[in-house]
């Protein structure tokens, strides 16, 4: 690493916060070795210039000193690093140590293969995720503050992905792998998950081409390398967004007071700033009256010049991909991806969105006039021309107006949701449902790349065993990830816990006001804590294994099953509190709000089913060549399915960053999920209490700690004591009574 004495020292207020808390322990008391005994300090105090120190360093390699029997507030498992030149250092150091991991399988003796000495040694190879440095080489690219360091990360990410391309393609050690499979101490010594890491090995060097010959498996490595390359180009671009809008007030009518307040004058004097962050575009999206700046808002996110060249790197990612499924054998990306999922095949996902989409084009349709009267019945109120149409940027904005008219004001609502508020209630929920104890580690006992960053542990309650870690980092800013997801940075072995993070951009608070959330906001943050649970609550050996993967089209159920609990009395109760009052949500808004759940919701299931449609399309047999083509498939497919017109040059590719990472051919498994997700509630918790703690347990044990292990139909079954069904979903939606 890096000689920390290089840099300049940290200014006198970042050397005492520093010092005053580098060697607490986790519950804010002194080790013996600072000079002071405050227990934890303002981060807001630190100028954010200062260069790494000895300090700042021994505050970021904190871990070091855990052990197995470390305190409730042991850090998390990651030594992070804190300048480009450490991670590319660090990065190299695992590229070595995993080259030379596969170097001593393949040294192995065809006839003296073992368990230990060949398939051990692909269980946690050193580029994995059971290695905590991983995260500290490639996660900060998506929130660093620093340019260099995110650059440097996510150079470390693309490093990594070649490295298992070309772990995968190793037919050294694929050989070692089929001769053991033929053994005695294989087919009668091992455990259960043991055969089974086997024969997923044998299949994924198979699935990556090691049946090829030498000349397709080198080109097969190589058209991996590309897609890697121009995946992480895209997510750059959009990672980078630095664009800007101005606005004048009155171009922002019907958006709140504050809203205009926060954002006028901070570039141009008489202007409102306006990002293409969520915390701008949902809220002029739902309420602002003008439709010209709704327009002009869609189409900076999705017109001609949006995210640099990202559409033509589309366009070159689904080539490579076909390209990739013909060389291994598969008429499609789509096909290719789809058999390893619960789906298993390509047809099947046809033919369950062909059928959803069946049912649901009627009430679709209804939803659709419903919201054409009201955009009628405002023109003739505002004396503006009716164009006769819903065009893209009204269906937000008149969506939100539906729910008004049922007296659903999203703009009161939020004054019931304290982002704080709904943090807090929202991990005691999980702790009670599940059985488990988070504990905060105090700021300043931890390294964390912003200041805004929090960190706690997490025990199982009965036991009081550690089970992992987890960050938050909710507010937007620049050169961060642009959307809501977890990041699960540490995968737990026999040494450490899982650690998650949880990425979003909910609204920061401001002088004198807290932050507020829409529903739909506390809806996406119980999501998405949902999917901390999951990586959290994963169990045993196989769950610690680069194997262990949750299938695509089943990882988004548990976390939407959890959902129900947000359209829940009980819990709307518990999460609401005015931020001036205090006062719980009043029924009648309460009331209105759940009976309003499923308003439109017809309408909106039909442009998840368009975005499914367009991701297979994408990646199907004839996948378009060109930027020209990918335009003319979305001009085509949006208003078959979803019955609005794309506006001319836009096209939501540019943005869709699904499509160009590990979603790709798998934006179904959002409405497969759905179905399974629904299943779990109505089956279960809607029957037998939202809060059962047996449930509950049964919930953590049965469908969370199997993870990506064995058969997930299986686990779902002993849950639901039976096979799943789609009954309780085609209610929810309606369309069976």
């Amino acid at each position: 690493m890096m000689n920390s004495t290089t840099n300049k020292p940290l200014c006198p207020c970042c050397f005492k916060a520093f010092s005053a808390s580098i060697l607490q322990d986790g519950n804010g008391n002194s080790n013996g070795n600072s000079s002071t005994n405050n227990g934890s300090f303002n981060f807001g105090s630190i100028c954010g210039t200062c260069e790494p120190t000895k300090v700042e360093r021994a505050l970021a390699t904190k871990a070091a000193t855990n052990t197995s029997s470390a305190s409730v507030a042991a850090v998390p498992p990651i030594l992070w690093l804190l300048t480009p030149q450490e991670i590319e250092e660090a990065t190299q150091t695992i590229l070595t140590a995993t080259k030379r991991n596969l170097d001593e399988i393949a040294s192995t003796p065809l006839s003296d293969v073992t368990f230990e000495n060949t398939i051990r040694k692909l269980m946690c190879p050193p580029n994995y995720k059971t290695n905590p440095q991983i995260a500290a080489c490639k996660f900060l690219q998506h929130c660093s503050p620093d340019a260099q360091i995110r650059e440097a990360a996510s150079n470390a990410g693309k490093l990594f992905a070649k490295s298992r391309v070309e772990g995968r393609m190793r037919s050294d050690v694929y050989e070692r792998v089929v001769a053991f499979s033929k053994t005695e101490e294989c087919q009668h010594g091992l455990g259960e998950y043991e055969r089974h890491f086997v024969r997923a090995s044998l299949q994924d060097f198979e699935r990556a081409g090691l049946a090829l010959s030498r000349e397709d498996s080198a080109e097969l490595q190589r058209l991996l390398e590309e897609d890697s390359k121009v995946c992480s180009a895209y997510g750059k671009n959009l990672g980078g967004d630095a664009t800007k809008l101005f606005f004048a007030p009155e171009e922002l009518k019907g958006c709140t007071e504050d809203f205009i307040q926060e954002r006028l004058g901070k570039d141009v004097e008489g202007k409102c700033t306006i990002s293409l962050k969520y915390p701008d575009i949902i809220p002029i999206g739902q309420t602002c009256e003008v439709a010209e700046t709704r327009r002009l808002v869609s189409e900076a996110r999705e017109g001609m010049n949006a995210y640099k060249n990202n559409l033509d790197l589309v366009a070159e990612g689904v080539q490579l991909r076909k390209e990739i499924a013909t060389l291994l054998g598969y008429p499609s990306w789509a096909e290719y991806i789809c058999t390893k999922r619960m789906s298993g095949s390509f047809q099947a996902v046809d033919e369950f969105l062909t059928n959803l989409q069946t049912k649901l084009e009627a009430a679709g349709k209804d939803d659709y006039e419903t919201l054409l009267q009201l955009k009628r019945d405002q023109c003739k109120d505002m004396d503006i021309v009716f164009d006769g149409k819903l065009n893209a940027w009204d269906t937000g904005y008149y969506g939100n107006e539906l729910l008004k008219s049922k007296g659903v004001d999203s703009e009161k609502i939020r004054e019931y949701f304290p982002l704080d508020h709904v943090v807090s209630t929202t991990m005691e929920i999980y702790q009670e449902l599940l059985g488990l104890t988070f504990t905060e580690l105090l700021q300043g006992t931890y390294w964390s790349w912003h200041k805004e960053v929090r960190c706690f542990h997490v025990k199982d309650t009965a036991s009081d065993n550690s089970i992992g870690h987890f960050y938050l980092d909710l507010h937007p800013r620049d050169g961060k990830y642009g959307h809501a997801a977890i990041f699960h940075l540490v995968k737990h072995n026999s040494t450490h816990g899982a650690v998650d993070c949880m990425l979003c951009n909910l609204p920061a608070s401001t002088e004198g006001k807290p932050s507020l959330l829409r529903h739909q906001n506390v809806v996406t943050f119980f999501h998405e804590f949902g999917h901390i649970m999951h990586g959290l609550c994963s169990e045993g050996i196989g769950n610690s294994t680069r194997l262990a993967k949750c299938p695509r089209d089943f990882v988004e159920a548990p976390s939407q099953m959890l959902e129900n609990w947000c359209w829940q009395k009980s819990i709307l109760e518990r999460l609401s509190k005015h931020y001036q009052t205090g006062v719980k949500l009043p029924d009648a808004m309460l009331n209105d709000m759940i009976q309003a759940k499923h308003v439109n919701v017809a309408f909106g299931s039909l442009r998840q089913i368009y975005l499914s449609r367009l991701d297979l399309e994408i990646h199907g047999p004839h996948p378009p060549k060109t930027a020209e083509e990918l335009q003319s498939l979305v001009d085509k497919l949006r208003p078959a399915i979803t019955l609005v017109e794309n506006p001319p040059g836009n096209n939501m590719l540019r943005t869709f960053g699904h499509l160009m990472n590990q979603y790709s051919a798998s934006y179904y498994g959002y409405m497969w999920a759905e179905v399974l997700s629904a299943d779990m509630f109505a089956t279960r918790f809607e029957k037998e209490g939202v809060m059962n703690p047996k449930v509950g347990m049964d919930y953590r044990k049965m469908v969370l700690a199997p993870g990506g292990t064995h058969n997930i139909t299986d686990h779902l079954t002993k849950f639901l004591g039976r096979p799943p069904s789609n009954e309780a979903f085609l209610k929810s939606r309606g369309i069976l009574k």
